[in-house]
């Protein structure tokens, strides 16, 4: 059985093991794929900030990692979004890793309350299987940028060309560093980058980003000077006045790759080759601290058509396109349940009266707290309805998303996770009295063959409403490969 849960990144094995099947997805079929290296990526989940929370899950068969998600929220702005990122390593795609991790995303995005997924692709070519996969999860493509690549070390005469045709910078001064930003230059520094965060294209994806203070950004540059050497040209006008800026990253864990990241002209600067100036500037800096890298990355809208153009000036090739994609789902609230089977096959299910409408017979269980995994809610609400302890590994059946009012106070409606309990005769009894089950709305118990749930047409009604024919199916082909869609 293929459990989720998250890898402690100070666990060194574990967490090698993780990244390995992180990067063996990220890679594949991407010979230029740019992928936060080991060291990097260690030290950012060991150490995190206060901006974001960043969380490594592994898809376990067993003891072995099979898959990696990647789990990220922001904590100062798009409070209800989160990114996740999901690598399977090829040779172990189509058992239902990536599916399981979805499961857990979504799960924990619904414990946070966030109703928006974000995610990034790289796409070399269509069709692309993540694509694929993606769509069928319900995200769309709402922003799409060419990856491009220009080989170092630089081309000396491309480099005097662009240069000489893009003559002297008359009415601004130019200024570099590496390293964290100049005290003179910090608050220009400041407000360049919230002006970039407002003036980046997005498409169609939520983007709300909170302006940047200094002390962010002093954190920022803190953190990131762990792993990376930032090397900056700032443009300003002849009387100071902050014009542009452009941000390129060194990685001392990767011998091959360096990282072209903003470049932003203020709209009132634009027209006078400061694009040109600033690159030519940051790659003369490249120079000065490049070791063995051979290849700049850069990411440019394809409807940027500035930037598209001075990035082919500069021999930028694109290499494969980025998708941004986004999928807006309800505010449902996690579950975890059990179809507890007897040795006749009889399944026992709790009855739930509400007053206003028929009684519901429902698998035992209920909601997935803060921080639990969907097996650490299933212990606690069978000891708590039953008084049944499940055996661990319990087959993951169905799964279930109800997206209606009434099911959950706050929530837009439920993710039923089912999981398959058999016991040899069991007496319900667990740690809730009469009056809290009451409280819950739970009138009492019943064990339920198969023959007596097909030919019931009472007035209450079954949860799920097609239980006789999903356990049906369960008793004549046992537990499946990987839990089965339900509806209500």
């Amino acid at each position: 059985m293929i459990i989720a849960r998250e890898v402690d990144p100070h666990d060194d094995e574990t967490f090698r093991s993780w990244y390995a099947a992180f990067h063996a997805g990220a890679t594949d079929g991407r010979p230029a794929a740019l992928v936060q290296n080991w060291t990097a990526l260690a030290s950012s989940l060991r150490n995190p900030g206060s901006a974001k929370r960043r969380i490594p899950v592994g898809a376990f068969d067993g003891d072995r990692l099979i898959g990696a998600l990647l789990f990220e929220y922001r904590l100062q702005d798009n409070l209800d979004a989160v990114s996740v990122e999901i690598d399977v390593p090829p040779a172990e795609r189509r058992r239902g890793a990536g599916t399981i991790l979805w499961r857990w995303a979504t799960n924990r995005a619904s414990e946070l309350g966030r109703t928006i997924f974000q995610a990034e692709l790289g796409v070399p070519s269509p069709p692309w299987p993540g694509s694929a996969f993606a769509a069928g999860l319900g995200f769309t493509v709402e922003h799409v940028e060419d990856h491009l690549v220009v080989p170092l070390p630089y081309d000396d005469a491309r480099f005097e060309r662009l240069r000489t045709e893009a003559g002297d910078p008359t009415g601004y001064r130019l200024t570099s560093w590496a390293g964290p930003c100049p005290p003179e230059h910090l608050q220009a520094y400041v407000d360049l980058h919230t002006a970039m965060d407002q003036d980046v294209p997005t498409g169609g994806m939520t983007h709300a980003p909170a302006p940047w203070t200094t002390e962010r950004l002093a954190e920022n540059e803190t953190r990131m000077a762990k792993n990376y050497l930032s090397l900056v040209t700032m443009a300003h006008t002849d009387d100071g006045t902050p014009a542009g800026y452009t941000l390129l990253y060194l990685m001392p864990g990767d011998p091959d790759h360096a990282m072209q990241d903003d470049t932003l002209v203020l709209r009132d600067h634009r027209g006078h080759n400061l694009g040109t100036h600033l690159k030519l500037a940051n790659l003369t800096q490249l120079a000065e601290h490049r070791t063995t890298q051979r290849f700049l990355h850069t990411w440019t809208a394809q409807s940027n058509a500035a930037m598209q153009k001075v990035n082919a000036r500069f021999g930028f090739e694109v290499v494969e396109e980025s998708h941004e994609l986004e999928r807006r789902t309800p505010n449902l609230r996690p579950a975890a349940r059990a179809v507890v089977l007897d040795r006749d096959d009889r399944i026992l299910l709790l009855r739930f009266a509400f007053g206003d409408r028929p009684d519901v017979w429902a698998a035992p269980g209920g909601g997935v707290e803060p921080g639990e995994s969907l097996p650490q809610a299933l212990t606690r609400e069978l000891a708590e309805e039953i008084g049944l302890n499940p055996p661990a590994g319990a087959p993951h059946i169905w799964h279930q998303e109800v997206v209606a009012e009434g099911h959950a106070a706050g929530y837009a409606g439920v993710i039923n996770d089912y999981f398959l309990v058999r016991v040899d005769t069991h007496t319900p009894g667990g740690s809730m009295s009469a009056a809290e089950l009451l409280a819950e709305n739970v009138h009492g118990h019943r064990w339920w063959t198969l023959q007596e749930l097909t030919a019931y047409d009472g007035p209450d009604v079954f949860s799920p409403r097609a239980l006789p024919v999903y356990l049906a199916d369960l008793i004549s082909n046992g537990p499946p490969s990987e839990p089965h869609l339900i509806g209500l």
